[in-house]
């Protein structure tokens, strides 16, 4: 009886192990790589600084968080670019607010996905008050006849 129950033992241990090295041992399909991977899309907002659009750049200054110092980013722009509120390079002028988001290229280069203009908020317009307010009846002064009742 002992010696057919670790025969058994031993047979499910073997058939684990066999199945265990079936399965690791076939061949993985290859997984097709991307020719080309897009870079991570990258973040800054500041003030437009210079404008080329013969050359399609432009130069922002903005605040880095991390040194807390200012700093100038020149940015490219490309087929690929996406305006919001402007409808080309051409109408963004220095000083005006952007948020950009970006990439950085192999080669370095910073490249515009999408260009946002920051429209300067208009206050809103003051109300006129009415020119012809009602103003309260005045309540008579007490007499002295009154007052000497």
């Amino acid at each position: 009886m002992p010696k057919k129950n670790v025969f058994i033992i031993l047979t499910g241990v073997f058939l684990f192990f066999a199945g265990l090295s079936m399965a690791f041992g076939q061949q993985q399909t290859a997984q097709p790589v991307q020719a080309q991977e897009e870079p991570e899309v990258q973040w800054v907002w500041g003030e437009v600084v210079s404008v080329d659009p013969q050359n399609k750049i432009f130069s922002v200054k903005y605040l880095d968080y991390e040194t807390d110092e200012e700093k100038e980013i020149a940015v490219n722009v490309d087929e690929k670019t996406i305006y919001e509120n402007v409808k080309a390079i051409g109408e963004i002028k220095t000083k005006d607010a952007v948020s950009i988001d970006y990439i950085v290229t192999p080669e370095g280069r910073n490249v515009a996905r999408n260009i946002s203009l920051e429209k300067p908020e208009v206050p809103p317009a003051t109300v006129q008050p009415p020119s012809a307010v009602t103003a309260a009846p005045e309540i008579p002064a007490a007499t002295e006849e009154k007052k000497a009742e």
